[in-house]
């Protein structure tokens, strides 16, 4: 069979899988001799087992190598576990993720890629609404803030970013998915225009896609603080158990952007 990925009525993609391993409420997990497990919420393909890494390490560390002492995080549509198979690299750092779709997490077990990271000790999942979720938690109380999956993102919503506001740290950032730079630019000057409402730097940065249409999609970055390439903690970048993809070089190339995109973007990125 083939799974296609559209993108409106611009660019379409297919990619060979051998069959679906699992389907329920919007979550699909493929399995692809090439490709390996292929993973999807609301028909858009997030990643698979062989670009995990290049989306994933790129999103955390890019993060947690920025931000000088993380010590919580919360990430905001993570059910699959993947971006805490990553976060958990880093000792100290415990991890809340809020989920609302609970199919997710058995589509991480359908696919057993991730779903182990959901039960480690320093990880904490909740299942329901992000604004009511967080509501209840104290002010100040993260140190970076990951939202995930970028069609589920709301970036007018005044509400969630309002609680998210509030419960990050005054040396706090944010990291959120910002769609493509190739074939959605107004969904990527959304992500970045949320962003410039409360940090004053906002900087987005690249990884690379197997599975997505044009082979790119895009990160934003919003920090209070710290400097994503100016700050960069070497050590942690260099020296962390565990990476196959992300390092300091990486870091640093992936906030690269050309002329003429930067001519389009310059309303929006503040650096």
């Amino acid at each position: 069979m083939w799974l296609t990925q559209e993108v409106g009525e611009i660019a379409r993609s297919e990619y060979k899988a051998k069959e679906k391993l699992f389907e329920k409420d919007g979550a699909e997990v493929y399995d692809s001799a090439y490709f390996g497990k292929i993973f999807l919420v609301g028909g858009k393909a997030l990643y698979c087992e062989h670009d995990s890494a290049m989306r994933h390490e790129v999103m955390a560390h890019t993060a947690m190598c920025t931000h000088e002492e993380p010590k919580r995080v919360l990430v905001i549509g993570g059910g699959d576990g993947a971006l805490a198979h990553e976060l958990l690299k880093h000792k100290e750092v415990k991890i809340d993720i809020i989920e609302r779709n609970e199919a997710v997490k058995e589509a991480a077990n359908a696919a057993g890629l991730f779903a182990n990271a959901l039960e480690a000790d320093r990880v904490d999942l909740v299942i329901g609404e992000a604004v009511e979720t967080i509501s209840g938690r104290e002010d100040g109380v993260y140190d970076i803030i990951f939202l995930n999956r970028f069609d589920e993102i709301e970036f007018d919503d005044e509400t969630l970013f309002k609680e998210i506001d509030r419960v990050l740290g005054e040396k706090g950032l944010v990291v959120t998915d910002a769609s493509s730079q190739l074939f959605d630019m107004a969904g990527h000057k959304a992500a970045l225009g949320a962003l410039c409402r409360s940090f004053k730097i906002v900087m987005p940065f690249v990884y690379t896609s197997m599975v997505r249409p044009g082979g790119e999609s895009w990160l934003a970055m919003g920090s209070r603080f710290f400097h994503p390439t100016a700050d960069i903690n070497l050590q942690r970048a260099d020296l962390t158990d565990g990476f196959t993809y992300y390092n300091s070089d990486l870091h640093i190339a992936r906030f690269a952007l050309p002329t003429g995109t930067f001519e389009q973007l310059k309303e929006y990125v503040k650096r």
